[in-house]
């Protein structure tokens, strides 16, 4: 493995869910603060990777400058789906999440 594809492959699966843990929380705690005492197992494994260490992390984000891609292909994949729930598009969101569901169960991810 190349030191590029390294950092391709670590952007998305590492990189990227570590960003997204911590913005989600942000996100969260910004409407009500005390609200993670309300969430339940998948608000616990969306957010567990925010308490890791700062400074490790500060560094990782700014060198792989392969992660600026990896999240503007999650943000466009991301602005689509609320594309299909503002235009109440349930055909297509049912579809998409079917086909996420095949996704998961063919490559074993999260299992």
């Amino acid at each position: 493995m190349t030191p590029g594809e390294h950092d391709e492959i670590c952007a998305f699966v590492s990189h990227l869910p570590h960003i997204l843990a911590n913005v989600f929380l942000q996100t969260v705690c910004a409407v009500r603060e005390d609200i993670a005492r309300f969430g339940g197992p998948s608000f616990q494994d969306m957010t567990r990777v925010a308490g890791s260490s700062p400074s490790v992390w500060v560094d990782i984000f700014l060198t792989n400058k392969k992660l600026l891609q990896a999240a503007r292909e999650f943000l466009q994949n991301f602005e689509r789906f609320l594309s299909l729930l503002e235009e109440g598009r349930e055909t297509e969101v049912l579809a998409f999440l079917q086909e996420m569901a095949r996704l998961k169960e063919r490559t074993g991810y999260g299992s």
